[in-house]
This record gives structure tokens, sequence and C-alpha cells, in this order.
């Protein structure tokens, strides 16, 4: 954890005036606002980024080209009240969240989600989970057939997993490993009917395009989080998502969310940065040299720094014009690196309709609208909450329709007549179409791990990069603050 006591007596500060870029910048610098680093992006890295530069003595200004700050954490009013769209989930590995919550004195609370029992239609049928191994519909072999249709991409995946320690995925000893899940499944042998069933629980994009070091770098990350709550394995009945154990351990359940919403501790953090923080700010060019840079905003206004440092994803930073020397791995990650899409279709469900047509209440599909989810509302009557939950390569395709939430209504109703009338729209949230997000979370292809996963966060000239993009060891929120501590040190460093 980062010890700003410790970091204060060892770093070499320097006062504002001292560190602004002298020769060799675009002419028009005069006009420009000065400062000893501009930070692009208003999500949790950036800010606590200004927070910890702040403290050093910096002079920072961060650039949110939104209305308001919090990147993926997004916080919405419905008529249900308060919903978290975007990141919301905070384990009890979540040190820097945690810490961060307390000294802007947010309240957690047990995340109140758990999942009623889960079923799976796959080619038209509703698959018995129990007697799945003897289904004429299951073409598995051997063991195959004993994994449940919706797990077997993650219960592959789990498996083979060779991570032992957090940061072991970026170990160039793995690189052989940085293929693609059906690849690993070719090797190890998996029947063709295994293959076709893991493409519909693959983390991450899809099984042909996520590396597995991907995916290994995120269950290894979790299951860290569990064995703090002394679970070493979970047991789960459905793809995606964390089960919350409700087991507290020191106040804390396995997950819990922050009251009020989640996008409580970015706006915490943007007002005790105060005028720091230029919302409406969308950057559009970045010109480098090795004593500084200019950033421009697509509105004309011009900032001069010593340092810059970008917290935007790649898919909205690739839309940013950066000239400066050659940076090969920078660019090639900048340019290429693909981003996960989620979408989701909240609900409200004015009665369980899964009472009246005896099917699992959640359920799992090989089709176009992949996860209904069922909430618990603990006593089994009335008014239930719902989610449609779509990931992958069935969320890709989501995004591509400007009818999404109409055709995932009609597409239940198909599959659960007894749903009709029932259903009420809350919120629908598809990361992927969020202008200035455009994806809900980095990805890495196959071969991308070796080609520039291991380097690319390292400085471009004068330009930093943080994230949950450029994630080491943790993930989520989590990711986000690792990051910005990083790239606090890479820049004090620099600059004493």
């Amino acid at each position: 954890m980062f010890d700003r006591r410790d970091f204060l007596m060892n770093a070499g500060l320097i006062g504002a005036g001292a560190m602004l870029p002298g020769a060799g910048l675009a002419k028009g610098v005069l006009a420009a606002e000065k400062a000893d680093v501009v930070i692009i992006g208003g999500g949790l890295s950036g800010l606590n980024s200004a927070l910890m530069l702040g403290d050093l003595g910096f002079k920072v200004v961060v650039l949110e080209a939104g209305a308001m700050v919090g990147g993926r954490v997004k916080t919405l009013d419905t008529s249900e009240g308060k919903l978290d769209v975007g990141a919301s989930q905070i384990g009890r590995g979540y040190a820097r969240i945690i810490d961060a919550c307390m000294k802007f004195g947010l309240k957690l609370t047990p995340e109140d989600r758990d999942l009623l029992p889960f079923g799976f239609r796959y080619k038209d049928q509703w698959i018995d989970l129990k007697t799945w191994a003897d289904n004429p519909l299951n073409k598995t072999v051997g063991d195959e057939r004993k994994i449940s249709p919706m797990l077997m991409g993650q219960a592959v995946t789990s498996k083979w997993n060779p991570c032992k320690e957090l940061s072991d995925w970026l170990d160039p000893a793995l690189a052989s490993q940085d293929i693609s899940l059906r690849q690993l499944m070719v090797q190890k042998g998996y029947s063709p009917a295994a293959i076709e069933l893991a493409a519909y629980s693959a983390p991450g994009i899809g099984m042909d395009e996520t590396s597995m070091l991907r995916m290994w770098q995120e269950e290894t990350r979790g299951a860290a989080d569990r064995r703090i709550g002394g679970r070493e394995r979970e047991q789960r009945d459905h793809p995606f998502g964390e089960t919350n154990d409700h087991n507290a351990i020191d106040g804390l359940s396995s997950i819990n969310n922050i009251v009020g919403g989640t996008q409580q501790l970015p706006f915490a953090m943007a007002a005790k940065l105060g005028d720091v923080v230029r919302l409406n700010k969308r950057v559009g060019r970045i010109a480098m040299s090795d004593k500084g840079a200019i950033v421009t905003c697509i509105d004309g206004s011009a900032y001069q720094a010593r340092f810059v440092i970008s917290s935007l994803p790649f898919s909205m930073l690739r839309e940013v014009e950066i000239t400066g020397a050659p940076n090969p791995h920078a660019r090639d990650a900048i340019t290429h690196m693909p981003y996960a899409n989620t979408a989701r279709l909240y609900l409200s469900v004015e009665k369980p309709f899964w009472k009246a047509d005896g099917l699992p209440a959640s359920f799992s599909t090989d089709g176009p609208i992949g996860m209904f989810w069922g909430i618990d509302n603990h006593t089994g009557e009335g008014k239930h909450r719902a989610m449609v939950v779509m990931v992958g390569k069935v969320a890709q395709a989501i995004s591509q329709r400007a009818d999404a939430v109409p055709f995932v209504l009609s597409e239940l109703e198909r599959l659960r007549p007894a749903s009709k009338g029932l259903l009420k729209v809350v919120a629908y949230k598809d990361w992927m179409r969020d202008p200035l997000q455009k994806g809900c979370g980095f990805s890495l292809a196959p071969g991308q791990v070796n080609a520039f996963g291991r380097d690319f966060i390292k400085p471009w000239q004068v330009l930093h990069f943080c994230g949950e993009h450029t994630r080491r060891s943790d993930y989520g929120m989590e990711s986000a603050m690792e990051s910005s501590e990083r790239v606090v040190l890479e820049v004090a460093e620099r600059a004493g």
C-alpha cells in the first residue's frame, strides 16, 4: 500500500514553477495554461493520481471529457432508486478502494444481489442440469459430460491455470500460453462439442479473441480475494459474476457496495481536488518533446506541462493525435488493444413469473440475449429485480442494434411467455455505445501479451499511462488505484 509520508520523505520534490517545460515546444505555448502535470481522464486512476501528486506539491490539472467525473464508475438515478451501471463490487482485497472510502467518509454495505437458481436454454430446449450428463444433446465425451454446459469455458480456464502469483501472467516463462481458449482446448484434447459449449462461457471477448494469459490474470486475482474469506474455489451454478458469501470478516462481506452508489467515490475525490478538475474538456492532441508537452482540447484550450498522464482507455486514446519520438510498443498497444463490452438491461419484475411456468428464475442461453438474472428479494413473492446480462460476443452483437431494448424484451417474452406484461425497464447501459468509453474493459488478444503487454505501460517520452488497462496484479476498481500509485512514483522519480 502506498505510504504518502514515506513517499514525501524519499521523493525529491520540486516546486511547481521549476518544472515547466522550456524550449522545444510548439509556438503559441504562452497562451497555454501551465501545470507540472496534466492528467487526462477523470476516472478513479486519474483522480487518485491527482490527489497524490497534489500532496507531493505538484501543480496538476485534470481534463475530463464528460460533464461529470467517474469514467466507468457510473450511478444512475432511476425510478427504483440509485443504480450502479458500471463498477460497483468491492471485495475484501480492495485495500486501496476501502481505504479511500474510509478517508472520504463513505459507508460500505454488503451487496444485495443474490441470484436465484439457474437453468440453461440450449438448441431451443430447456436443459435439466441435473441430468445433463445423460441428455441426448450432450455430445461431449468422457469427463467432459459431467461439466455444466454453461460453465464449460470457465471450467477449462480454471483447470489449466498455471499462475500461482498475481503477476505470473506477465512472466516470459509463460509466453507459449499467450493463446486462445480454442487453441488451449485443442492442445488438451477436448472434443469439438466441448469447444462449442465453451464459447458460451468464455471469459473475455470470446474464445478466439482473448489471450489465456489475460483470462488467467483475472481468475488468479479473484482467487486471491476469495482466500481472504477462506474460500479457495467458488462453487457456482452460473457463468460470470462472483457470489457474495455474506460472511462478515472485519465488517466486510466478500462483495460490498458504496451506500448511495459507487460514483460517490469519484465525486468525493473531485470535490477535494476542486478547480483542478476541468469538465467537458475532451483532448484532441498531445504534442511531446523530451522537455514537456502541450495538450490541446477540441474546444481549442491548451495546457503546457512537464509531464502528461493519460488514464484514458485505449479505445479513446487512439482517437487522440499523439506526436513525439517513435514508441512502437505504446503505439501498437494504443492502436490495437481490444475492448470487451458489457450491456445490461435492468428490470423490475412485478411478480415471479418463474412460479407460473415452473422454469428456473435465472437462465443462460446460447442465443442473442445471453443471461437473465433473477435477483432474490428474500421473500419469494411480489416484486423482484432482474437483469439481462450480455457479455462477450453477445454484447458485441447487441451494441450494433439500435432497437436493443425492445429486441431483448421480445426475446424474453418468446423464451418465457409467462413474463409478458410483468417486466418494467429500469435502465439500459451498453458500454460499447458510450461515446466516451467504447467498451467496459480492456482485453488482450492471443499474442498481444508477448507483442506489447509487458512493456506498453512504460513512459512514452513525457507521457505516462495509468488506468485499469495498465493493471499488473489487481483487477476492477482496485487495478485503477494500483496503476495510479505506479504512475505517481514514475513522475515523482523523474521530476526529482
